[in-house]
């Protein structure tokens, strides 16, 4: 009887993986939108984002979907090799 078992696993660089939510100065050192651009896309609904505050507190977090910022490059991008403006 010939048993079978898996790979080792290796340890990974990760270090090029893009997490899943970051906060402003994420978003600025990844793609180089700066807050107040990053704010007016999240009030347009072109960016995701998500506030964390507790009920009755005045300060919170606010963690931006960093998938969702790519994408609007990426559609950007697309839109002005069409010949679009």
């Amino acid at each position: 009887m010939k048993i079978l078992t898996a790979a080792p696993v290796e340890i990974g660089d990760a270090s090029g993986a893009l997490p899943e939510f970051g906060r402003c100065p994420d978003v600025q050192r990844l793609f180089g939108i700066k807050r107040g651009k990053l704010y007016a896309l999240i009030q347009a609904g072109l960016i995701q984002s998500v506030s964390l505050r507790e009920p009755g507190k005045k300060f919170g977090t606010r963690l931006i979907h960093l998938a969702s910022v790519r994408e609007y490059l990426t559609g950007l991008m697309n839109e002005q090799t069409n010949g679009k403006p």
